[in-house]
C-alpha cells in the first residue's frame, strides 16, 4: 500500500481544497445576500480597462467605473469582475452599498461569484473524497484480507500499463495472473491494483505470485505485489 500513500494524499489535499471554496462560497453567498437586501439600482460608465499578465503568461483585465450616487461623484472606481463584452465608454447596471456608495458591484457580479466558487469546489471535492474515500476502504479490505483471509500462489501472466488512468501524466501498472484449482481444475484470474513501479524485474511472466483470498470466494482477492 505504500504505492498508494502518496496518491491518497494528492486525493486529500483535493478534498481539502474543495472543503475550502465551498466553505469560502457559503460565506461569500452569506454576504452577497445581505448586500443585495439593501443594494441600490445605478448606471455607470466604464472609462478604463486595464490589462496585464500574470506569472504563466495569461492575460487578466480590470475594469473602472464612473457613477454619481445622491449628487456625488465617484470616479475610477475599481470593479471586481469584468466581462468580454465590456468595452470603454459602455453604460452598465451597477448596485451600491447605500450606506457606503463607494462599494459597487457590477450586475450579476454575485451570482458569479458564487457559481464559480460553487462548481470549483464541488469539482475539487468530487475529485478528492470519491477516489479518496474508494482508496481507503480498499485499504481497509486488503488489511482484512491479510489479517483474516488465507492466501494461494498465482502464477504471471503478464504486466500491462493502465492508460485509462493517469497521476501527474505517469500511467501505473497491472499485473495479470491466474491461479488453477489443481482438484477441480478451474482456472481463476487475478488482476493487481494499480501499481506505480514496473513490476516486471521482481515479477516476470511465469513466476509465482502470492494472492491473498477471502475464504474460498476467489472474487475478494489482493494480488500481493
Amino acid at each position: 500500500m505504500k504505492n498508494e500513500n502518496w496518491v491518497n494524499i494528492l486525493f486529500g489535499v483535493f478534498a481539502l481544497v474543495g472543503t475550502i471554496l465551498l466553505v469560502v462560497c457559503f460565506f461569500v453567498t452569506k454576504s452577497s445576500i445581505a448586500f443585495e437586501k439593501k443594494a441600490i439600482n445605478i448606471t455607470g460608465t466604464i472609462v478604463d480597462i486595464e490589462s496585464y499578465r500574470d506569472s504563466d503568461g495569461d492575460r487578466h483585465y480590470t475594469a473602472y467605473v464612473d457613477y454619481e450616487y445622491e449628487g456625488q461623484e465617484y470616479l475610477d472606481v475599481r470593479l471586481s469582475y469584468y466581462s468580454s463584452s465590456m468595452d470603454v465608454g459602455d453604460v452598465i447596471s451597477l448596485k451600491i452599498d447605500p450606506e457606503k456608495p463607494g462599494r459597487v458591484k457590477a450586475k450579476n457580479e454575485s451570482l458569479f461569484a458564487c457559481i464559480m466558487l460553487g462548481v470549483l469546489g464541488i469539482a475539487f471535492s468530487l475529485f478528492g473524497f470519491i477516489p479518496l474515500i474508494k482508496n481507503l476502504r480498499n485499504g481497509n479490505r486488503v488489511k482484512e484480507l491479510r489479517e483474516r483471509g488465507r492466501y494461494i500462489y498465482g502464477i504471471v501472466e503478464r504486466v500491462d500499463i493502465n492508460y485509462n488512468y493517469s497521476m501527474n501524466g505517469r500511467h501505473p501498472f497491472v499485473l495479470y495472473c491466474y491461479y488453477e484449482d489443481e482438484y477441480s481444475g478451474t482456472v481463476y484470474k487475478f488482476k493487481s491494483d494499480n501499481i506505480w513501479t514496473d513490476p516486471t524485474p521482481v515479477l516476470p511472466e511465469g513466476s509465482q505470485v502470492r494472492i491473498f483470498i477471502k475464504d474460498n470466494d476467489y472474487s475478494n482477492y489482493h494480488v500481493d505485489v
